[in-house]
């Protein structure tokens, strides 16, 4: 930290009226055992009130903030045993603790900014004792009591969309890292004639953060959905969308392989442009016109296209989403599992990681209403008369769904048959509506003939007797009888 920038956050930090649970000021305390429940009780009071960073000031009168220079120096100053203070800090805080000093020498006065970042996970510890503030004073967080419990909760739930990936930015440097007017013409919204107007928009979505010494962060919700370029952070280079186009049906011969380097809002149109282009399409007549006739639906493509990303685990810098290609599938990866059982998914209450930035892909048409698009899902492959997906959620792999080309009846195995009646039974009972031998037949594009009839009632026992289904009245004769998800 230079003098500049320095003094520039000590000027804004002065312009408070008084000390605060993440600022202290001090001319001169150096006992290095103060300095170091300081740091335990910064760190954990930031995390506390959602701050990034805490601060503690020396040079600055804690009464007045003025301006009144210190003689510490942490470079050399000496923990006990006479052992430098920087080690022995290090040595005696946990090992979460992230934090630096930076010292400054402006107009013949010395000053000393102790910069302490959130806790992370757990608790920041100095001596095996944790701290926080409580007003301007640092006091012990004493174990069970109700402010630690609160301060666990607020840890276990830190939320990894606003995670600062890039700081100290000016507005012009932000507009050159996010696509601004992509922002406002997808969220259909006018542009602020100036670049002042644009950046507190831009904060009010939390897409920015204005930091403490004036200038701004990006926030990965930021970055991730509006970036201009992705690569341009080593651990974001992994959350691009991929698409890979194989040869066959095994994952052997790649003969096409993007990866789309912008945000999410950017990159899903062309996305699933790309993915329209790769899959099998036919072209039929419809009297004197001609349709194109593509191997999956395309509000399905959308939809798990989507999903895939809202539901990422973007804290997982292991990989990111993913869709592959095949002769006969198609798959749609993501890191993270699901937060509801998968067999839920269509009826449950929603549930996302990624909540923020669902919002927003939702205020752009780029996602339908939480607990939708699913229905639209399972409805748009009924109706093209294809096989139900296969979802796969497990622990350290992420989450798998996997839709198969065009297949009729006759065709379909038997797993694929008993996963269409369950998912046809969820999706009739997300309508308000039960299963039966007709809906069941009109599903799988089968006419009324006896031996439909025979053969889904076939299939339905089967069902029941796996405990996919249940009947929604048992003292219903056969002719009348109607079926449920076996959970409802």
């Amino acid at each position: 930290m230079g003098e500049a920038d320095g003094m520039e956050l000590i000027y804004s930090l002065i312009g408070y009226p008084d000390e605060t649970e993440w600022l202290e000021f001090k001319e001169s305390n150096s006992d290095p055992i103060r300095t170091g429940r300081d740091i335990s009780a910064l760190a954990n009071a930031a995390a506390y009130c959602g701050r990034a960073y805490a601060y503690k000031i020396w040079g600055v009168s804690d009464d007045t903030h003025e301006l009144v220079g210190t003689q510490f120096n942490p470079y050399h100053a000496k923990g006990k045993g006479n052992q430098e203070l920087l080690m022995w800090l290090k040595l005696a805080l946990s090992n979460n603790a992230n934090y630096e000093f930076a010292v400054i020498d402006h107009e013949t006065k010395h000053f000393v900014v102790l910069k302490v970042h959130a806790a992370n996970a757990q608790p920041v510890y100095f001596d095996k004792t944790a701290y926080i503030r409580e007003g301007s004073s640092t006091a012990e967080l004493l174990p069970g009591s109700a402010r630690e419990a609160e301060l666990w909760r607020r840890l276990q739930a830190g939320n990894a969309e606003l995670a600062v990936v890039e700081s100290d930015l000016t507005p012009q440097e932000v507009a050159e890292i996010l696509d601004i007017d992509a922002y406002f013409e997808l969220c259909r919204l006018r542009r602020p004639v100036d670049l002042d107007g644009v950046i507190l928009a831009l904060c009010e979505q939390e897409l920015i953060h204005r930091q403490d010494n004036g200038r701004y962060s990006t926030t990965r919700l930021g970055v991730l959905l509006v970036g201009k370029r992705l690569s341009r952070y080593p651990e974001l280079r992994k959350r691009m969308l991929r698409i890979v186009r194989y040869a066959g049906k095994g994952s052997f011969d790649i003969i096409g392989d993007t990866e789309i380097d912008k945000g999410y809002a950017l990159a899903l149109p062309q996305a699933e442009q790309l993915i329209m282009s790769m899959i099998p399409a036919v072209e039929t007549l419809d009297g004197a016109f001609r349709r194109i006739q593509t191997a999956y639906p395309q509000r399905a493509i959308r939809e798990l296209l989507s999903n895939a990303v809202i539901h990422q685990d973007i804290a997982d810098n292991t990989a990111g989403p993913l869709v592959a290609i095949y002769d006969n599938r198609i798959e749609f990866s993501n890191p993270g599992t699901t937060l509801i059982p998968a067999e839920r998914v269509l009826n449950a209450q929603p549930k996302t990681r990624n909540s923020m930035m669902a919002s927003l892909m939702r205020q752009m048409d780029l996602c339908e209403e939480g607990g939708t698009g699913w229905d639209l899902i399972v409805d748009s492959l009924e109706k093209a008369g294809m096989p139900s997906p296969v979802i796969k959620s497990e622990g350290g792999l992420g989450t798998l769904v996997t839709l198969y080309c065009d297949c009729p009846y006759t065709r379909m195995k038997k797993s694929e048959r008993k996963n269409a009646v369950y998912w046809h039974a969820c999706l009739l009972y997300a309508q308000g509506e039960s299963m039966s031998n007709q809906s069941l037949r009109e599903r799988f594009g089968l006419s009324d003939e006896k031996k439909n009839t025979v053969a889904m009632s076939r299939l339905i026992r089967e069902c029941l007797e796996e405990t996919l289904i249940k009947e929604e009245d048992e003292d219903a004769g056969a002719k009348y009888r109607r079926y449920i998800p076996y959970w409802a």
